[in-house]
């Protein structure tokens, strides 16, 4: 007898880390619900490649800066799908600003798409997961900076601090349903978001002398991790997986100097 496929959402899933983990999770056997905000055409090669691979792809359009799409994501994503086993919050925000030049608005961005959003949307995908006794697993894609700021990120890290704490809460209470919660703690990845770093070779080096790896991890490199766990992990909830290439083993994160310095 041919067993049912796993399902998966995975949420900015049209580039970066999470088109790994959306590509990987169909090698894997998985049908995948991409989620893309602004880039459906990158997200519409997503689906195609996982197509490809035998899989069913789903294409869902939500812009997680406003709590009620991410809500109606995770309803959405549950319709189209018939359900979910996995859920990936990957989608964020992120860029420098030092904390003195920090903005209400600033403020409103990094909390409702890093925070408020992940939370219902997870809120969302679980109260199902309950109603209809799945085994799932919930997976939210945190950063170091959650761990130890790093210098013009505070506010950055903050966001993803907290949802280090919500998501080992969620473990606990999620747990006597058998729905796993779990975080990776990423570090310095190359992606489009850090691509005035990794085409920058001066400054490229300067990050790289402070990660034992000696270089920026690959979006890959989070994807296999995650999907190996997902696939063996049976016993693992309320856990921090850090995948930095060793950079939280450095002692500082770059060179102190005096706001408004040069």
């Amino acid at each position: 007898m041919t067993q049912p496929s796993k399902k998966a959402l995975v949420t900015g899933a049209s580039r970066g880390i999470g088109k790994a983990i959306a590509l990987r999770l169909a090698e894997a056997g998985f049908d995948v619900v991409v989620h893309f905000h602004e880039k459906r055409e990158e997200a519409e090669v997503v689906a195609e490649t996982i197509r490809q691979t035998g899989r069913n792809a789903y294409l869902l359009q939500a812009d997680l800066s406003e709590t009620a799409q991410a809500i109606q994501l995770g309803e959405q994503a549950w319709d189209v799908a018939d359900g979910l086993d996995v859920l990936v919050n990957n989608a964020g925000v992120s860029y420098k600003k030092h904390f003195l030049d920090v903005t209400e608005a600033d403020f409103d961005q990094f909390n409702n798409v890093n925070f408020r959003s992940t939370t219902f949307l997870t809120q969302s995908v679980a109260r199902n997961m309950v109603k209809h006794s799945v085994a799932g697993s919930i997976w939210t894609v945190t950063s170091v900076n959650g761990v130890r700021p790093g210098l013009g990120l505070t506010l950055y890290g903050a966001t993803k601090g907290a949802l280090e704490t919500l998501m080992k809460g969620v473990a606990m209470e999620l747990g006597p349903h058998n729905i796993r919660v779990n975080t990776l703690a990423v570090g310095a990845i190359q992606t489009d978001i850090n691509r005035d770093v990794w085409e920058n070779p001066a400054l490229l080096q300067t990050v790289n002398d402070g990660i034992p790896a000696g270089r920026l991890g690959l979006p890959d490199e989070i994807a296999s991790v995650l999907v190996d766990l997902i696939a063996s992990g049976s016993y693992m909830t309320g856990s921090t997986i850090t995948i930095d290439g060793g950079l939280l083993l450095m002692r500082g994160y770059g060179k102190l100097k005096p706001y408004g310095d040069a």
